[in-house]
């Protein structure tokens, strides 16, 4: 909607006579246009049509009449448009009349293509095109392969939609339109995006967010904002999601723009539906479907009817969903656009399977798999519905298949992705597809391929730094139930794998000679018990005093089920969800309601146990190799004043060690940079004594805050991932460090992840703000131990059932249970 302003202004004559010049009048209104100030420039092009048609030149006519054309269509009123344009005939057949009727054909195109008439708005733009070569103009000739750009991604052309809007953007950039290269570089995002490339479309549409910026143009901000949401939904990054559609809202609330509010507004339907609050996205998509409607929007009904049938199955309403069903199909019985029908399509197939009609939902799913689709979720929603039927049927090979098909297709895409936050929330996003396997080869009585199937879920991105093979193993580097069972004997440990889900959860309990399966209460049962548990463990009270009842139906629910195996010993736990942040060795011991297990259980937290198995047998570093320590930086604001124990907790740790070789970096000199240059991959103990900052927006900028100015003080969790470790263990005595939001299939994610990736073998970190001057006690007693001897495991144990035992404040959960030991590789 860019317009070259190419006649001569005489803003000074204007000024003298008191009365603007429709050239002036022209500038203006075409200038608030640009901008998107739609509002604002209708009255101004008004009433210079007005005065152009009585007085005006027949250039001055046409200008005002596209210019107004122009903006009905930024306005939505796209038929309104249609209508006028056709209304005003055609201008002059002389040369000079050329670009003004390219002009007029570009605006009745894209008019047609955003009323959906595809065919009509091709012909149209090809005409477009071919003027603007015969006028020699170059913004019209960009303008109208923007429109056929759209053009092509309303056909699902995505490649060639592409190569159009990059010549676009070149284009732009050359002739410095920031909004036409704004334009076409946000519409290469959102090809992207068309085609679930996620991860590539962001850069494109950030970059087109802050070019819009510059030019002031509001709707267009917000719909790149809007877009932005969508990518990190489908990556399952659904706190990013709402972030960028409320701005978009916001974006489109400010301008009256209805058809964006249903967009965004849908949007956030998306982001209700994935987060289970089905009222809410009720409510939403009715909003959104009831505008889409008065806009006269056939695709965008189609879409909202769609996903009002999918809430409608999820509240079991199979009659009212396929009302809603046959709405979204018919919405493209008459429309050249197939972008959607693939999801159409799928919904229809789960409503008939929902009233058991099996052979019609049948040929709906495999209908589907024959579809290009705009969301990866499709394929693996199209395979796990026909092994639902397949089970249905008895035939529980063919189901089998099914799942390993969805498997296979979350891998495949992960694989896809380049940068590990995308990578961390795309397979979170998908993990119910592993949860309805696990629970079909559970319900077959194939506990260890369940474990297994369970297992490959697990650690993908933590383990993809090693890219385990062996000749055991598929090309995945997955690992076997026997595997596992050897690895219970090389740790001498129980393992404890659990596995929380809203209907079924289960606990395989794991040792050399054996794996059992036990199935645990639901998940939510469970989180209301840990919720309980915590809010009394994390305000410094004794749990075993204050909520001794929920504690014994917490043991009652993870551990009894284990039997006498969980009673003492040594384990090694593989959480899943709450238990990823919660202490086991916090719950009431076994027979004894006064003492904790820890009393009784020396316990290690492990990422998974394929990423253990990838990692055995690594030659592993020793206390010879020295020991860093990190910390007691000067105050770093408010929020992180100086730790008043730090130094004490650095001289003690590294009396405790006396002998070994040693690199002190406190003060001012513990600095970010300093990490790196201290090269820490020749330490075998490395220790932080500093504050810590859990970023759960985007985990990876977790930080470790050292000295240094305010902007370059952090020594971030996605650098430190980057520098190989070949470390026996490191430790983070600071707040939060363990992580700072947990993923499905890869648990906490923060410090001692990125501490884990780089190679450490054992990881110790807090999972909670605590007093400095315990934790100085505790870390002091830590390395003590280790340098008498002790496993790193035993020696953690012993250290916080010495503050237990001294009794007093320290012996509460709330100074010991944050340090978590985080196992990444056997010795």
């Amino acid at each position: 909607m860019r317009f070259a302003i190419t006649l001569a202004l005489f803003i000074l004559a204007a000024c003298r006579s008191g009365v603007p010049t429709l050239d002036s009048v022209y500038q203006e209104a075409a200038n608030l246009c640009n901008v998107e100030r739609f509002d604002d420039a209708l009255p101004k092009v008004d009433q210079g049509l007005a005065r152009a048609e009585r007085d005006g030149t027949e250039k001055q006519r046409w200008q005002f009449r596209l210019l107004k054309a122009d903006l009905l269509i930024g306005q939505r009123e796209r038929a309104k448009a249609l209508k006028l344009l056709n209304q005003y005939g055609e201008p002059p057949a002389a040369a000079e009349w050329a670009e003004v009727r390219g002009h007029l054909l570009l605006l009745k195109g894209r008019a047609s293509s955003e009323l959906g008439h595809l065919k009509e708005a091709g012909d149209l733009l090809a005409q477009a095109a071919e003027t603007a070569r015969t006028a020699g103009s170059a913004w019209l000739s960009a303008e109208v392969q923007l429109r056929q750009g759209k053009l092509l991604l309303q056909q699902s052309k995505f490649e060639e939609a592409r190569d159009t809007f990059r010549k676009v953007a070149e284009s732009a950039a050359r002739n410095n339109d920031l909004y036409q290269q704004a334009t076409a570089v946000g519409n290469i995002g959102f090809e992207l995006q068309s085609e679930s490339r996620y991860e590539e479309a962001i850069p494109w549409l950030e970059s087109a967010q802050a070019l819009f910026t510059q030019t002031d143009a509001r709707e267009s901000v917000g719909r790149a904002h809007g877009n932005l949401g969508t990518c990190y939904f489908y990556l399952g990054d659904y706190d990013n999601a709402r972030l960028h559609y409320e701005k978009a809202q916001e974006a489109f609330a400010r301008t009256g723009n209805r058809e964006g509010q249903q967009l965004w507004i849908a949007g956030a339907g998306l982001v209700y539906i994935q987060t289970g609050d089905f009222q809410a996205a009720t409510k939403a998509y009715q909003r959104a479907r009831d505008i889409a409607r008065q806009l006269g929007n056939a695709l965008s009904v189609g879409r909202w009817a769609n996903n009002l049938a999918q809430i409608y199955l999820q509240l079991n309403d199979a009659d009212t969903a396929e009302k809603f069903s046959n709405e979204a199909l018919a919405s493209i019985e008459n429309e050249d656009n197939e972008g959607w029908k693939p999801s159409y399509l799928l919904t229809a197939a789960q409503v008939q399977q929902a009233k058991g009609n099996l052979g019609e939902s049948r040929k709906l799913f495999e209908s589907v798999l024959t579809q290009r689709t705009q969301d990866p979720a499709l394929p693996l929603d199209a395979h796990v519905g026909l092994a639902n039927l397949w089970i249905r049927e008895g035939r529980t090979k063919e189901a089998e298949n099914e799942f390993r098909n969805a498997v296979a297709g979350i891998e495949q895409g992960r694989t896809s992705l380049l940068k590990d936050d995308s990578k961390l929330s795309y397979v979170a996003s998908l993990m119910r597809f592993y949860r309805e396997y696990v629970d079909f080869l559970v319900a077959q009585h194939e506990p260890e391929r369940a474990l297994e199937v369970a297992e490959s879920s697990r650690s993908q991105v933590l383990e993809s730094r090693v890219a385990v093979k062996d000749r055991h193993n598929d090309k995945t580097g997955r690992h076997t139930a026997a595997e596992y069972r050897r690895l219970a004997q090389d740790m001498r440990s129980v393992v404890l794998e659990y596995w929380l889900s809203p209907n079924h959860s289960y606990l395989w309990v794991i040792t050399g000679e054996e794996i059992r399966l036990h199935e645990l209460p639901p998940h939510a049962e469970i989180h209301t018990l840990i919720e309980k548990y915590r809010a009394v463990t994390t305000r410094a009270r004794n749990p075993l005093e204050v909520a001794g009842e929920t504690g014994r139906r917490l043991y009652e629910a993870l551990l009894a089920p284990a039997g006498e195996v969980a009673k003492a010993g040594r384990f090694v736990i593989v959480p899943d969800d709450d238990l990823y942040s919660f202490d086991l060795e916090s719950l009431p011991a076994p027979g004894d309601t006064g003492k904790f297990w820890i009393e009784k259980a020396t316990v290690s937290i492990a990422p998974s146990l394929n990423f253990l198995a990838g990692r055995l047998r690594e030659k592993s570093s020793r206390l010879s190799a020295g020991l860093l320590i990190m910390g007691d930086a000067p105050t770093a604001g408010a929020q992180f004043p100086r730790l008043e124990f730090a130094s004490q907790e650095i001289d003690s740790i590294a009396r405790s060690v006396g002998g070994t070789r040693q690199a002190i970096l406190r003060g001012e000199d513990a600095r970010p940079a300093a990490y790196t240059n201290a090269q820490p991959g020749q330490f075998g103990f490395i220790h932080f004594a500093a504050h810590a900052t859990a970023n759960a927006q985007s985990p990876l900028d977790s930080a470790v805050v050292l000295s240094g100015p305010a902007d370059r003080n952090r020594l971030l969790a996605r650098s430190v991932m980057g520098i190989p470790l070949a470390a026996e263990l490191v430790t983070i005595s600071a707040c939060r460090s363990a992580g700072g939001k947990a993923y499905a299939g890869e648990g906490l994610v923060g410090f001692a992840w990125a501490f884990l990736r780089a190679g450490a073998r054992n990881v110790i970190a807090g999972l909670w703000d605590v007093s400095d001057r315990s934790t100085a006690e505790l870390m002091s007693g830590l390395y003590a131990n280790v340098a008498a001897g002790e496993d790193v495991p035993t020696a953690l144990r012993a250290a916080k059932l010495d503050l237990i035992h001294k009794g007093g404040a320290y012996a509460k959960p709330f100074y010991w249970a944050p340090f978590q030991l985080y196992v990444g590789a056997i010795r």
